[in-house]
């Protein structure tokens, strides 16, 4: 699992008091005192966020000026600081030049540590708690989404907190840039997967560009033999390989070194694969389903069975997250154990692996049927705790459901497919009934961490109702 680096996303910082803190004659202690305070939210927020820009705003015409610029600024997303009291007048102005950038909201003291007395210099001081609650109001009335936090600025919440919010941010860049790819065609076989995906480039960002079997074979072909020699020497020398003949699991590698190479000269960020095409087992022999260290080390990733919806919360997962995305379809649950069991064929990321657990098989779903027995990993999902999603493209709009849980890792529960344990930190039966209330698909993806407050923020910002079991 990979350490979360800190967002580079550019962010700009707001500082709001009232004009009275900064030209009153009779107290110079505070204005200075203020200043102090003011240093240090920026010091501590740029030791782990990229702020690109500080302003002050405590008068109409330095909000003028601010929204000015801001309007015309690379910031993708705005800390708002509520440092002392200030007037409510200033937010419609400035949410106008925000438009439809993130906002956090930061309810600010200067003390981790309240002192037992305080003097009048001190409560003004202290009067951004005045501030914020008079603004939370006028936020909800201008229906704004905001992500929240409060305390001074050496409590390691809330710098946490506030990276948090960065990578949210980070994320709706991400899904305005997003690039996937649809190999070849989504699944006719599953109505409730289908997505527009004009209303997914123009409502959430991702551009779809459709690739075809004969460019995956050209891009099988042009790998060197070489590369497909060293692969298949990594996959001898790192996993135990079981019913599966070299030649097959030669042409195995080749497709699926294949796979990851088309992705990656088409600058793709998820490469949605319909592995259960038959054109594709034609062509092949089997289902590419191996999956190359090349994928991760471009930050490239694969979804399944043609689901651009699934796609779109693999993209949201890997990105908050920064590590691999399980795709999981749910089979069967133990209500009295409170577990549930699923997983899926196709290329999976070994990275999300328990390490004992990893193995290469044949292809149980279509070594039937197919030419060859084909070559598939195995292997069940590591202990630790994990967040899933889902999202669904509806007739009108969108839905989102999420929850949290503990993979419970341990030795395999079933055949044939990689696949997770997973305990919700809901029951079973409030999951089953709750998803049945607001309509599902079968297709869930999961990743180590606890992302919650982030998922909830970006549902907010970009318009998805969300579901949240937990």
């Amino acid at each position: 699992m990979n350490r979360l680096s800190s967002p580079i996303t550019p962010l700009g910082l707001v500082l709001l008091r009232a004009e009275w803190f900064d030209s009153v004659v009779a107290l110079p202690a505070l204005r200075e005192a203020v200043e102090l305070d003011a240093k240090r939210i920026v010091d501590a927020l740029r030791s782990r966020v990229n702020i690109d820009r500080v302003w002050t705003v405590n008068s109409s015409q330095s909000l003028e000026m601010v929204c000015q610029e801001l309007r015309t600024s690379q910031v993708q997303g705005v800390i708002l600081v509520f440092q002392v009291w200030a007037e409510d007048f200033y937010l419609a102005p400035f949410l106008d030049a925000l438009g439809n950038r993130p906002l956090a909201v930061w309810c600010f003291q200067p003390w981790h540590k309240l002192p037992l007395t305080l003097s009048f210099l001190d409560v003004l001081r202290g009067s951004g708690w005045v501030g914020t609650f008079e603004g939370l109001g006028t936020l909800h009335n201008l229906n704004k989404p905001f992500f929240f936090t409060y305390g001074a600025p050496d409590e390691e919440r809330v710098i946490h907190d506030l990276e948090q919010f960065a990578r949210v941010v980070s994320v709706v860049q991400a899904l305005k840039r997003a690039r996937f790819g649809l190999l070849p065609y989504r699944n006719e076989q599953m109505q409730s997967t289908f997505v527009d995906e004009f209303r997914l480039l123009h409502e959430l960002g991702p551009k779809v560009e459709y690739l075809s079997i004969d460019q995956l074979a050209q891009a099988s072909e042009n790998i060197s033999e070489e590369e497909v020699e060293q692969y298949v020497h990594d996959l001898h020398h790192t996993l135990p390989i079981c019913g599966v003949t070299e030649q097959t699991l030669k042409r195995a590698a080749r497709v699926s070194l294949g796979l990851a190479h088309l992705a990656i000269d088409h600058q793709l960020d998820v490469l949605s694969f319909n592995d259960i095409a038959e054109e594709t087992h034609q062509r092949f022999g089997l289902r590419p389903a191996l999956y190359p260290p090349l994928l991760w080390e471009h930050n490239l990733h694969i979804g399944l069975e043609g689901d651009l919806g699934a796609a779109t919360a693999l993209l949201i997962l890997q990105r908050l997250s920064g590590q691999g995305v399980f795709f999981a379809e749910f089979w069967m649950w133990d209500q009295a154990e409170n577990l549930m069991i699923g997983g899926h064929a196709g290329p999976q990321n070994p990275q999300m692996a328990e390490a004992s657990s990893v193995w290469v098989s044949q292809d149980f779903e279509f070594a039937q049927t197919d030419s060859t027995e084909g070559a598939h990993l195995q292997f069940v999902v590591a202990k630790g705790r994990v967040t899933m999603l889902q999202i669904r493209c509806k007739p009108q709009g969108w839905q989102a459901i999420a929850a949290q849980g503990s993979s419970l890792g341990g030795p395999p529960r079933l055949e044939g497919y990689p696949h997770i344990i997973l305990r919700l930190d809901t029951s079973v039966d409030i999951f089953l009934r709750r998803c049945a209330e607001v309509g599902t698909t079968q297709h869930f993806v999961l990743t180590f961490g606890d992302f919650s407050r982030e998922i909830k923020l970006l549902c907010d910002q970009v318009g998805i109702p969300l579901l949240w079991l937990g």
